[in-house]
């Protein structure tokens, strides 16, 4: 938590203004605690933007996380962490991008990035149109891609529903075309 909390310090959440630890990683924590006990995968979920959000602090690499944290931890959080050159030299959009790294995440880094996307969906609601257009059809690409090439245990499968409910709540309110309609 303390860890998580300063790395993040001084960090804002896009839209709202707070906190980036108080209106985010907070909250996923929540949502994960919802569904595990399992001390490992809630203390993933706290560290899950750490490395990719505070790349260029020496203090929070995957090497760090390890040696405080351990191997297990570590390497979860490194399954979470999206790479800014990966995505712009290989993939046509990072939507590509998390559509193959998240067909290939062990169970436990999918659930937490699951809950990841329920609560990023879920402050659509209050973010800017464009944003907000652009991260429903991300969210809905990556949703159903995976549905595909992916089988879902019964915690994830409840995930998915839920972000698939935001998603219909999203569009009902503010009617946003998918990709394949445009």
């Amino acid at each position: 938590w303390k860890f998580a909390k300063s790395a993040h310090k001084g960090q804002v959440r896009r839209f709202i203004g707070l906190s980036y630890f108080e209106a985010h990683v907070k909250k996923v924590n929540a949502i994960v605690k919802q569904h595990t006990t399992d001390e490992d995968i809630l203390c993933a979920s706290l560290l899950h933007d750490v490395i990719e959000d505070c790349f260029e602090d020496p203090e929070v690499g995957h090497h760090i996380i390890e040696g405080k944290f351990g191997k297990k931890i570590a390497d979860v959080v490194q399954e979470l962490t999206s790479s800014k050159e990966e995505i712009e030299d290989d993939y046509d959009s990072k939507a590509d991008y998390l559509i193959i790294k998240m067909i290939h995440m062990s169970n436990e880094a999918l659930f937490i990035k699951l809950c990841d996307r329920l609560q990023n969906i879920s402050d659509a609601f209050t973010a800017s149109e464009r944003f907000r257009t652009k991260y429903f059809q991300e969210t809905v690409q990556i949703m159903d891609e995976l549905e595909g090439h992916r089988r879902y245990n019964r915690v994830q499968d409840l995930l998915v529903n839920q972000i698939k409910m935001k998603l219909d709540n999203i569009n009902s309110i503010f009617k946003i075309k998918r990709f394949d309609e445009i």
